[in-house]
């Protein structure tokens, strides 16, 4: 009886590696890339729950010649999420105020060019990071 030879139908070991480095480098590329992506929304949504306090704040003040603090507002320190916690400072003649979005969790560690956003009654946006107000941490 003559024995024949078969050719296994699998994937050799060479193989397998080549396609797990593929992975490994499309994974370095996509990863980074995403996280950046989830910072940038996330700093657009403290953004957002800025300019919605502000838009509130000179409501109130229409209404009672004073701006008021976020309890006041409808609001509070989470308005804009798990990643920032919110704070106001009225003067104490509550003729100006200052909101403020600190970053805080994972945001704050990821996010260190703007770890803090603020805007005030006269409409200045301003950022504290790794440089202070930086034009990037407002941009679109």
């Amino acid at each position: 009886m003559h024995a024949k030879m078969k050719r296994s139908s699998g994937f050799t070991l060479i193989e397998l590696m080549v396609v797990a480095a593929i992975i490994a480098i499309l994974m370095a590329i996509a990863i980074p890339s995403y996280r950046r992506y989830v910072v940038r929304a996330n700093r657009t949504d403290a953004q957002r729950a800025l300019m919605d306090l502000s838009a509130r704040q000179e409501r109130a003040f229409y209404s009672n010649s004073k701006y008021v603090d976020l309890a006041t507002l409808g609001a509070n320190s989470s308005v804009a999420g798990a990643n920032y916690t919110m704070s106001v400072v009225a003067s104490s003649s509550s003729s100006a105020y200052t909101l403020t979005a600190a970053a805080i969790g994972t945001q704050k560690t990821s996010d260190k060019q703007c770890q803090t956003l603020t805007v005030t009654n006269t409409g200045a946006q301003g950022s504290t990071g790794t440089t202070a107000n930086d034009p990037a941490c407002w941009s679109k």
